[in-house]
This record gives structure tokens, C-alpha cells and sequence, in this order.
């Protein structure tokens, strides 16, 4: 019995545990079960908002781009700029500069073929793209996408951009070209949008600008002549480097061969030494130089454009008139019979606003800007900054310096009037022009400092590591020689030298410039002490008998050997230079301190014409503005009168 009950109870335990591990399996597959359906649960959670991230992400790229695309195309006319003075009188309206009429119905397909050849020869087979173009996505470098589909995308943005963000927008635009458009109709985009040069986009403006007829009756010698300046626009430039050009179109008419374009052995018959221009443009308009340069900076800020677009400039047209008038007249009588055939004028506000603008004696495409884009001997011009940065560590002008022979760097410096006097004041040194003393300073202070002190305070064109660049051994531009001499006017800061006050689309006055200019922040390169320096400085060189009826200080020089003759000079109100030479660098005999400072007294007599009578400017001055004109007047206050 006791038996039967030991059994039994075997029995019951065995029975339990096996209810017991039942219970537990299910307890485990109902936890097992439960772990699937959070870890579905989590697994549709990070899928949803992976999902929201991708698409709100790829929404916004979407909406971004396409706020950001201008894809309109007008068919009437092309657009015009109208460029406006400060006070937005109207001084010009620009027509013709933006192709809207290409046509490939007429365009002949050999001129269609010379573009494709230059730009993209596999442009009828890819896709739009290429691995280089994916690869671009990622880098912040400017260059512009690699086929002719991402150039047009390119094109279509209504701001310039660069940086991986806008690269993927434009690889995305060029897919999006090709899938919803015709391999002719991004190529007919090509043609129309691209930038050729001097403010002209497309071949059809090009074509009637620069060869006096439609794109349809152009050579393939002019066709490979734009497809070369389309590819750059700074190096092929057919109206400053003809042969260059010519010679690069020669290359693309290669390619034309190469790619079974045309038959190989017409190349040869194709080629030609120069372009064959007919240049289209208004002669002896002394105000191109400043319509070429306002529109290469419109192409730069707006890109192509089918909308009207106003230029608000900074250009007072009074004195540009001024100027305009003046400086034929006195090149004829004064300055051409003495040999220089040519003179340029820069007039500027003293935070750097350009007001008058003459680059040379006579206006032609054909000519460079002398004001910006040439380079001349200053001479005396450039010594200016050596003796800014030595005020900077003393800002006694009285100070003495010494004026010996001397040696540095294997170059003995030879003072003009071969006169060395051991030591000499600072401002003597000044009115003699010597060039021991800038020499030497510099080789005390350090020419690295010195030549990185004359780039901060506003010369742009480069200067070597020669102790002779501090007395004038590499050539400067007209515009960087007034940007020194307007230092102590901007209270020691450099200037921010601009034309364009404000672009903006015709009838959307109201709306957010599509660019406004911005006073930088810029640090101040002299001292008050230094700048009170300088005027003693230049009111030691200006000669009495130039005579205006303000206070004022001017200078003249003769550089490179007489190739070039000077005149700076500035009032409270304006900071004019004026230049003669010949663009071959032949001699002259114009002297800056008589010929030229006729021409600037002149020219700022009549500018100043109406103005207060203000004394120099003082580096604690305050300015106060009542608009952007000339007439924004430097004003003291009491306290600063009675000092």
C-alpha cells in the first residue's frame, strides 16, 4: 500500500513538473511572442521616421530646387538692364546681351555640331551625366559640371551657388533634364544660356554683337570662336587675345574631324590665324568702360537672365559727364601733343564708391578698362605704403631716417637726384622722392610685412618678393593707386572699392535684391596718429599752384623710365587719380605735376562744383549720410571744430 502511494505521488510530481515546463514554454513563447512584436514595433518605428527623414529630406531638396529655378523663356524680346546712377536717374539701357531666339530648326547642324564637339562630343549618347559629375557632389571647388546637360542645369538657378549642397542640386536638375526633355531642347538651352563674354550670353547675341549677323550665316571658324570663349571666357576672348582664340578654335575644328563630325581633311581649309570680326558698338561713348564693366559684373552676380533686370550703380552722372567732357578735351590739347595717346580717370567716394570712370582716351570693345585691367609703373605712387606702415610704428613725420648708399639684397638703391644725405627727416625723404629711405625701411620692418601691409590696404595686383617692389618695381593698376591714397579718408580703413550698389529684376522693386552691397567690417590699418602723419605727409608735396577752392592734397610723379605719368589727390569728398602713357609703354613727355595736375584740378574744380567747403577729413571724425551720393558730406561736430 505505502508502495502504491509512493508511486502515485512519483506520479503526481512527475505530472506537475511536466505541467510545469508546459506552463513555462508557453510563458517563454508568449514572451518570445512579445519580443517579435516590439521588435516589429521598433522595426516600424525607425522605418517610419527613416521613411519621414528621406522623404521630408528629398521634399525639401525638391522645393529647394525648384524655388530656386528659373526656367522661363521669353520669346519676344531679350532682356534688357537698365543701369541707374546712385540716385537712380537712368544713364543707360543695355539690349541684345541674352540670346531667347535660338532656333535648331535654321541653325545648320555642322555649327550645332561645332558646340557639341567642343563641349561634350559624347553629349547624344550618356545619360547627362558622368562619374566625374557624382564625384562633384562632394567637393566645394566651382568648376562646373562636366557634360553640356549640367551646364544647362547649372543655368537654370536664379542665384550663383556653390558647395556640395547646390552640386547635388544641379545633378538632380540634370537628371531631371534628361528625362523630361529632348536631347535638342537641352542643347537649344546650351546655345541660348551659355556665357560667352563681355555680358553676352548665347550664340545668337554673340553672333550679332560680334559678327554683325545672325547665328545662322556664322563660319564654322566664328561657331569654334564662341564654342572657345563659351569654354573661357577670361582666356578666349577674341577681342583682347584674337590670335589665342583663333588658335583654340583651331583645336575644336580638330575635333570636329576626330569625331567624325566633318571630314578630317577639311580641317585644314578651316583654320585661320585670327577671328573674323565685325564688331558692333557705339564709338568714342567714353561710358562703355563703365557698361562693360557693370555688365561682366551683372553676368557674374545674376548669371543668365530672362527677365529685365535694373542696376542701381554708384556712378554719379554729373560727374561722369564731367569727366567725360573734360578729359578728351584736355588729352587733345595738352596731353597728346606731348605724346600719350592715351589717359584714364578714377574718382571715388572715401569708403570707396565709384563716382567717374574714364579708362582710356577713346572707348572700343576692343580696349581694355586702363583703370582696372592694366597694369603701369607708379613710381613714387607705391612708396606711399612703405611710409604708412613706418608712421604705424612712429607717427612722428619729423622722425629721423637715414638717406645712404647702401646695399639690400644685392640692389644698391639710387635716390633720383643721386643726393644722399645721412639722415633726413621722414617727410623730407617724402618730397624727395628718395628711394634709400623706403628701401631701408622696409628691410628694417621686414619686406613680407611691408608687402602684405600694401595687399591689406588695398592694392590687388601682385607684388614680388624684390626689395624694389617698395619703390615701384611691379606694375599696379589706376584703381589700386587710388585705393591707398583713400585710406586716411575711410579713418585708416581700407576701402571696398564697388560700382554696384544694388541689382534687382525690373517691376520687383519690392522684393529681395537679387544682390545688395554690404559694407564689409574692415580692420583699421592706421592709427589716428598715423593717419594725422600722412597728411603732413602729402601737404608737404602738393604744389601751391594747383589750386582748388577747398582744402586738398595732391601729388604728380613720371615712372618707368617715362612711361607713365601721375596725378592723385583728394578732398573731403572725393579721391581722384588720373593717369597718361601709351599702351605699348613707349616714352613720353607728360609730367604728372604739371599736364595732369591741370587735368585733375579741372576735373574736381567742376565736381565740386555746389559743395560745402569742408576741411580735411580727421581720423576721429564721424560721417553722417543723407543718401549714397557725393553728396554725403563728412560733417564735424562743435567739440571737433573747436579743437
Amino acid at each position: 500500500m505505502a508502495e502504491e502511494n509512493g508511486n502515485g505521488e512519483d506520479e503526481n510530481n512527475e505530472g506537475g513538473r511536466t505541467a510545469a515546463k508546459a506552463a513555462m514554454k508557453r510563458i517563454a513563447a508568449k514572451e518570445r511572442r512579445e519580443a517579435l512584436r516590439r521588435q516589429r514595433r521598433r522595426r516600424m518605428i525607425v522605418f517610419g521616421v527613416c521613411f519621414s527623414v528621406v522623404f521630408l529630406t528629398i521634399f525639401g531638396i525638391i522645393y529647394s530646387i525648384k524655388s530656386n529655378l528659373d526656367l522661363s523663356r521669353n520669346m519676344v524680346r531679350s532682356p534688357e538692364i537698365r543701369i541707374l546712377g546712385y540716385d537712380g536717374a537712368l544713364l543707360e539701357t543695355i539690349k541684345g546681351h541674352y540670346s531667347q531666339d535660338v532656333s535648331l530648326t535654321t541653325l545648320p547642324e555642322r555649327v550645332q555640331n561645332v558646340f557639341v564637339a567642343a563641349a561634350d562630343p559624347d553629349f547624344f549618347d550618356h545619360l547627362g551625366v558622368s562619374g566625374a559629375d557624382f564625384a562633384r557632389i562632394f567637393s566645394t571647388e566651382d568648376a562646373p559640371g562636366s557634360t553640356i546637360t549640367m551646364k544647362v542645369a547649372r543655368s537654370f538657378f536664379k542665384r550663383k551657388d556653390s558647395g556640395p549642397g547646390r552640386h547635388m542640386q544641379e545633378f538632380l536638375v540634370a537628371l531631371w533634364l534628361e528625362w523630361n526633355f529632348s536631347k535638342k531642347t537641352i542643347l537649344r538651352s546650351y546655345l541660348e544660356r551659355s556665357y560667352v563674354g563681355r555680358g553676352i550670353f548665347g550664340i545668337s547675341a554673340a553672333s550679332r554683337l560680334w559678327y554683325g549677323g545672325p547665328a545662322e550665316r556664322m563660319t564654322l571658324h566664328q561657331a569654334a570662336v564662341l564654342a572657345a570663349a563659351i569654354s573661357d571666357p577670361e582666356t578666349f576672348n577674341p577681342l583682347f587675345y584674337p590670335r589665342e582664340t583663333a588658335e583654340e578654335a583651331n583645336k575644336i575644328l580638330a575635333r570636329l574631324g576626330q569625331y567624325k563630325f566633318i571630314e578630317a581633311d577639311r580641317v585644314s581649309a578651316l583654320t585661320l590665324i585670327e577671328p573674323q570680326l565685325d564688331v558692333q558698338y557705339a564709338e568714342n561713348v567714353l561710358s562703355g568702360y563703365v557698361v562693360d564693366m557693370v555688365l561682366e559684373e551683372v553676368a557674374d552676380i545674376v548669371g543668365y537672365s530672362s527677365r529685365d533686370i535694373d542696376v542701381l550703380t554708384s556712378i554719379d552722372w554729373t560727374i561722369q559727364n564731367l569727366a567725360q567732357q573734360i578729359v578728351p578735351e584736355v588729352a587733345k590739347l595738352r596731353i597728346k601733343p606731348r605724346g600719350a595717346n592715351q589717359t584714364g580717370l578714377l574718382s571715388i567716394s572715401p569708403e570707396g564708391r565709384i563716382r567717374a570712370m574714364i579708362g582710356g582716351a577713346d572707348y572700343s570693345p576692343f580696349q581694355r578698362n586702363r583703370v582696372t585691367e592694366v597694369r603701369r609703373s607708379a613710381g613714387r605712387m607705391i612708396k606711399i605704403a612703405t611710409y604708412y606702415y613706418a608712421l604705424n610704428q612712429n607717427s612722428d613725420p619729423a622722425q629721423w631716417v637715414r638717406d645712404n648708399r647702401m646695399a639690400v639684397g644685392g640692389w644698391r638703391p639710387i635716390n633720383p637726384d643721386h643726393d644722399y644725405m645721412g639722415m633726413i627727416s621722414l617727410r623730407e625723404a617724402f618730397v624727395r622722392d628718395v628711394n634709400t629711405v623706403p628701401t631701408s625701411l622696409a628691410d628694417h620692418f621686414g619686406l613680407l610685412n611691408v608687402r602684405q601691409f600694401a595687399h591689406d590696404i588695398g592694392i590687388k595686383s601682385p607684388l614680388s618678393t624684390d626689395i624694389r617692389t617698395v619703390v615701384g618695381l611691379d606694375p599696379v593698376t589706376i584703381s589700386d593707386i587710388t585705393a591707398i591714397h583713400a585710406l586716411p579718408q575711410n579713418s585708416g580703413k581700407p576701402v571696398q572699392m564697388t560700382l554696384i550698389n544694388r541689382v534687382s529684376y525690373t517691376g520687383d522693386e519690392s522684393a529681395t535684391p537679387v544682390y545688395q552691397r554690404v559694407d564689409a567690417v574692415q580692420e583699421k590699418q592706421l592709427t589716428d596718429e598715423a593717419i594725422q602723419g600722412s597728411y603732413v605727409l602729402f601737404a608737404s608735396v602738393t604744389d601751391p599752384q594747383v589750386r582748388l577752392d577747398r582744402p586738398f592734397a595732391g601729388y604728380g610723379t613720371v615712372a618707368g623710365g617715362r612711361s607713365d605719368a601721375w596725378y592723385v589727390g583728394f578732398s573731403s569728398d572725393l579721391i581722384t587719380t588720373v593717369w597718361a602713357g601709351n599702351d605699348d609703354g613707349s616714352r613720353m613727355d607728360v609730367r604728372g605735376e604739371v599736364e595732369l595736375a591741370s587735368l585733375w584740378r579741372l576735373f574736381m574744380l567742376d565736381a565740386h562744383d555746389g559743395l560745402p567747403i569742408r576741411s580735411m577729413v580727421r581720423a576721429s571724425s564721424e560721417r553722417r549720410r543723407a543718401g549714397d551720393g557725393v553728396k554725403d558730406l563728412w560733417k564735424h561736430d562743435q567739440a571737433s571744430n573747436n579743437n
